[in-house]
């Protein structure tokens, strides 16, 4: 990192699982995205920790989760930042785990707890989305489609979604963005995806460019917590010691 980086370091950690039998995704092949009932496994197991479930009693808690749940390729991924992170490293070995239902033998389990980069930088690194992007809700969706129908490009409308989701992360670790966030996308609709029985949202695939530096496997924008918005770097992302 350059003179210009404000990156620090920041807790992480993953716990991967590989069930006896893969798990398949309950919504279209492509979204490799079924979170919710890992979330659910997970809410119920601690129940007492608002974190792993997002509720406060009765209440969803708004802001950007510390601990989400995704699975790639059939297993299982849970990652949390900072206090997230903290209470993952408390993740016993699991025997197994209930998805819609039904238990699933756990065969493998693995735990890694590091020190990751995060925060503004001199220079433009360029992210993939993994899992689909969820960048509208009610109040932008509209103006969206006005754009479409007027046939303007809303590029810029979706980077600066971006760059809100990117602020919204950085406030829930209590870092603050001393400096102008840039990103450029090349985002494409794709076919919604239903979050929720009844609910569907449109979501976007494609790249990012921003100067930012995002956890590996980190999700951005909204219904993160079931591995919407997962992010991979195209690079190596090297941390100067002196920040």
């Amino acid at each position: 990192m350059n003179a210009n980086s404000f990156v620090i370091k920041i807790e992480k950690t993953e716990i991967w699982m590989t069930c006896r039998e893969p798990l398949a995704p309950s919504t279209d092949a492509d979204t490799v995205c079924d979170g919710r009932a890992v979330r659910g496994f997970f809410g119920n197991l601690y129940r007492n920790r608002p974190e792993f479930h997002g509720h406060l009693g009765d209440k969803l808690i708004y802001r950007h989760p510390l601990i989400q749940y995704k699975v790639f390729g059939g297993s299982i991924l849970v990652v949390g930042l900072k206090e997230g992170a903290y209470l993952l490293k408390a993740v016993p070995g699991l025997e197994y785990i209930e998805i819609y239902y039904k238990k699933h033998s756990i065969v493998k389990q693995s735990t890694s707890n590091i020190f990751v980069p995060f925060g503004l930088t001199g220079e433009m690194i360029n992210y993939t989305f993994i899992t689909p992007w969820i960048g509208l809700n009610e109040r932008n969706y509209q103006l969206y489609l006005n754009l479409k129908e007027k046939g303007k490009d809303a590029r810029d409308m979706l980077n600066k979604i971006l760059i809100g989701n990117i602020l919204s992360m950085s406030k829930s670790v209590n870092y603050t963005v001393n400096g102008l966030l840039q990103v450029k996308s090349k985002l494409k609709e794709d076919i919604g995806v239903e979050v929720k029985e009844g609910v569907k949202l449109i979501v976007f695939k494609g790249e990012f460019e921003t100067n930012f530096v995002i956890p590996e496997f980190w999700g951005i924008g909204g219904k993160v917590s079931l591995g919407y918005g997962t992010v991979k770097c195209s690079k190596e992302i090297k941390y100067n010691e002196t920040h």
